[in-house]
């Protein structure tokens, strides 16, 4: 007997195991080990948490760069690679706000606007287009919430201020424009063609390139100063 897999959305159940989509999946299962060394709070807890939390980084960088590469770009792999980013991410504020002090309200809008996302995914299922496609800023907004959640696993005071700002910033402008996007397919509309003028380059490399610089030796000198002792 032949058993069908394929769901009436096009998925087919059978594509769990293509690498691109496993790649997604490991980020679900490195969570609850991640959280049990946030949990411990020694400065060897945390270099196992900054190596576990790396190894993730690179599965969410390798499932897209594998999906592409293979031709292993599926209609599951689509809506499984932002979930699990969001129950990875989802888990680990949970646990730090149990372990970190990690901000209540920050907690509440991030798993507030995944949710929303979800549901307005929900309602698009079935249609021309079933998912909402990515825009840029919301891939800072993801990045700059990884850094956050980062330096609070490894107790990081200044990387906390300043991507608490940022996240929020990023949080505020993706949520506008994946409210954008739904209005418009949902009306059966194309989504807007993003066109990327050569100043917003500039200044979005500006801006990352003193970022990075100043996260660096702040985090220099209050975490791996700190580790080496």
């Amino acid at each position: 007997m032949v058993v069908n897999t394929e769901t009436k959305y096009g998925i087919d159940l059978k594509e769990i195991f293509l690498l691109p989509n496993l790649l997604s999946l490991s980020r679900v299962l490195l969570a609850p080990i991640i959280i049990y060394f946030v949990a411990g709070k020694t400065e060897q807890d945390i270099i196992i948490c900054i190596i576990l939390m790396a190894v993730a980084g690179f599965s969410d960088y390798f499932d897209g760069f594998f999906a592409r590469r293979r031709g292993q770009i599926s209609q599951l792999g689509i809506l499984l690679d932002p979930i699990a980013d969001k129950l990875f991410a989802a888990a680990l504020i949970v646990a730090l706000l149990r372990y970190r002090e990690f901000p209540l309200w920050m907690a509440a809008a991030v798993i507030a606007r995944d949710l929303l996302i979800i549901f307005a995914g929900s309602l698009l299922l079935g249609k021309k287009r079933p998912t909402l496609p990515s825009n840029l800023t919301g891939k800072y907004y993801f990045a700059s919430l990884a850094l956050l959640i980062f330096c609070y696993v490894v107790i990081f005071p200044s990387g906390e201020r300043l991507f608490l700002i940022t996240t929020s910033l990023l949080l505020v402008a993706s949520s506008i424009n994946y409210g954008r996007l739904f209005l418009r397919v949902s009306r059966g509309e194309e989504p807007p063609v993003f066109k990327d003028r050569p100043f917003y380059r500039f200044l979005r490399s500006a801006g990352t390139a003193i970022v990075c610089i100043y996260g660096f030796i702040k985090f220099y000198q209050e975490v791996l100063l700190r580790i080496i002792k």
